[in-house]
């Protein structure tokens, strides 16, 4: 009888026939656990909350027990088939928080029991995954697990732009798009903790208002302003160093012209996948302007790990003790996912939104 009960939980959709211990004990006794899952590309409604097999644990890797899962624009272009997973791992997630419950035999940089945050080759999007252990990092103190699972995204596309590729210092002037996204909103926060001048820009007055909220110097409304005219003003007309950009083919004359001599422009993004530039060459080459894209996912291990190392350097300890740095929009439960996508298609969501692995959890979010 009681083989009977476990096979017919495993055939539907359990979490909502019994409470979700029970739910862990069967998974455990089975060496299963729960993930999002989908079985076809198309909208958020295709995800799914089921029960599968536990990842497999190689020897460099360590096992993490899922706390909090960030979610990101890439889990929604994989999901919609736009853009190709090329992890191992077939769920997606690509950033979580959790704690060290086993691993590989070269594994022994950190200890079981160990609270970490990690970036993720997918998998996140579930109880348990496995992870090589130069891609797993401590959680800053003062952090929450919600917290530490919004950074390594976010935090890895800033150290690139602000520490590798531009050494940034204070009194630099930085434009920086999308600002109340989860990206952009800590890319504002670490700019100001390095002392440097922020113009943030978003496509709403309450997106705006939320860039205030983080210490932005100037707030603008991208979509009402020509952002270009207000740097020129503020700046006396000599221009930022960095332009983090996410927009694309929209706004790139303006961000050329909001650019100093010698001032760097970063695509960390874009709004549309099908849309061409073209830019003026005299325009680059009056300015000594760098045009340079970052996409984290082409970095071998190597560079991943460096990259890592350095943002363990150079951002962490800007944000030990100072959780007011990693704003949480929304928390969803697992089960939830379907909700947390929507959410972020609408563009509606004001700092980070994070998956939770449980069935039972109310939604919430920030006033």
């Amino acid at each position: 009888m009681t083989w009977l009960l476990i096979l017919v939980m495993l055939m539907f959709d359990v979490s909502f026939m019994v409470s979700y211990n029970i739910n862990q004990f069967v998974c455990w006794f089975l060496q299963r656990m729960f993930a999002v899952v989908y079985d076809s590309c198309g909208g958020p409604k295709v995800l799914k909350w089921k029960v599968v097999e536990n990842p497999v644990l190689d020897f460099n890797e360590v096992l993490i027990k899922v706390e909090a899962c960030g979610v990101n624009r890439r889990d929604l272009w994989i999901r919609e088939g736009i853009y190709q997973h090329l992890g191992k791992n077939k769920y997606l997630g690509f950033e979580c928080s959790g704690t060290i419950v086993k691993r590989g035999a070269a594994a022994s940089k950190l200890p079981i029991g160990s609270k970490v945050c990690a970036l993720l080759n997918g998998g996140g999007y579930a109880e348990y995954v496995a992870v090589p252990e130069d891609y797993v990092m401590s959680i800053p103190s003062g952090l929450t697990f919600e917290q530490a699972a919004a950074i390594p995204c976010s935090a890895s596309l800033i150290w690139l732009s602000f520490f590798e590729r531009n050494n940034l210092i204070r009194d630099d002037k930085v434009l920086i798009h999308g600002a109340a996204g989860g990206v952009g909103s800590l890319a504002v926060r670490i700019a100001k903790s390095l002392g440097c001048v922020v113009f943030a820009t978003a496509g709403s007055e309450e997106k705006v208002d939320f860039c205030r909220t983080l210490d932005a110097d100037f707030a603008i409304n991208y979509k009402k302003q020509d952002f270009s005219e207000v740097v020129a003003r503020e700046t006396n007309g000599t221009g930022v160093n960095c332009v983090l950009d996410c927009l694309g083919d929209d706004v790139v004359d303006q961000n050329l012209k909001s650019l100093a001599v010698g001032g760097k422009l970063i695509c960390i993004g874009y709004k549309d996948h099908w849309k061409w530039s073209s830019v003026e060459m005299k325009d680059l080459v009056s300015k000594d302007t760098t045009i340079m894209g970052i996409n984290i996912n082409t970095f071998n291990v190597v560079e991943k790990r460096n990259m890592l190392e350095g943002i363990q350097r150079d951002i962490w300890p800007l944000l030990k003790g100072n959780p007011h740095l990693v704003d949480i929009c929304a928390t969803y439960s697992f089960a939830q996912a379907t909700q947390a996508h929507t959410l972020m298609e609408k563009n509606l969501h004001r700092g980070k939104i994070v998956l939770l692995p449980r069935t039972d959890l109310p939604h919430t979010d920030l006033p």
